[in-house]
């Protein structure tokens, strides 16, 4: 899951929805208000694909209803739809629909999902155009540090004394590894290509980590958007030490 997919409101999950759809690059707003034929229409978040040719607008309504959500609601969100001119639909339910509402929205342009169907359903995109750009930001200087060749950090560690360059090269020996793998996994081609479902699975994803760089890979989260800050804060940290060697970021 990228966060939690039982928000504790419905202020939550309607704020959740807009930020995953403003990472994976639709641009989206919370509670706005669209003029229809019969007066204001206010729209829990309302979104544009500003990339797609007919700029797709997108119309969703969130539910954080202790129960499943019955046909009627389904009635009166296809009249909103219409009336505001969407191309897509989307309903978001805490816990899941009614078959009659499931059944109505068939061979329709409504999509109905429960948070986490939601999440799925973009979660090879955010990897890609959130998860991948933060990570690769956080390990951007890190890896000049230890990447093989990089002839502004050569020079600088040219005038290390011998206690300083070997400093360096206990650092580059624990962290090289991590920091190439993290911008490799980060990167366009790599992160586009590879199937979501082999990356879903954060726990997985978390083990790997550790058993290919240690204990201290060990993170804590639950969720990737946590994962995220774990892994940049993490990098920072490491960034630091390199930058204690050579007396400040040689790269600024």
């Amino acid at each position: 899951m990228i966060e939690n997919p039982k928000p504790s409101d419905w202020k939550d999950l309607q704020s959740g929805v807009c930020r995953i759809l403003n990472e994976v690059g639709i641009a989206a707003e919370t509670e706005k208000t669209i003029e229809t034929p019969r007066g204001k229409v206010e729209i829990d978040v309302y979104g544009i694909d500003e990339h797609s040719v007919e700029k797709i607008k997108y119309i969703i309504e969130c539910k954080n209803w202790g129960s499943t959500i019955p046909q009627a609601v389904v009635h009166s969100f296809t009249t909103v739809l219409h009336e505001t001119g969407g191309h897509i639909g989307i309903l978001i339910s805490k816990e899941g629909f009614q078959e009659g509402a499931l059944s109505y929205i068939q061979h329709t342009n409504i999509v109905a999902l429960t948070y986490a169907e939601f999440q799925e359903r973009y979660f090879k995109q955010w990897y890609s155009k959130y998860f991948c750009v933060k990570v690769l930001s956080a390990v951007d200087c890190l890896l000049q540090y230890v990447e093989p060749i990089n002839s502004r950090r050569s020079r600088f560690l040219n005038q290390l004394d011998a206690t300083k360059k070997s400093e360096y090269e206990v650092l580059c020996n624990k962290y090289q590894n991590f920091t190439m793998v993290m911008a490799m996994l980060s990167m366009d081609k790599f992160a586009s290509s590879h199937e979501p479902t082999a990356l879903f699975d954060i726990e997985d994803f978390k083990s790997r980590l550790v058993n290919g760089f240690g204990d201290e890979f060990k993170y804590k989260a639950v969720y990737y958007r946590d994962l995220t800050t774990e892994i940049s804060s993490h990098a920072a940290v490491i960034t630091e030490k390199f930058h204690t060697v050579f007396g400040r970021n040689i790269f600024a």
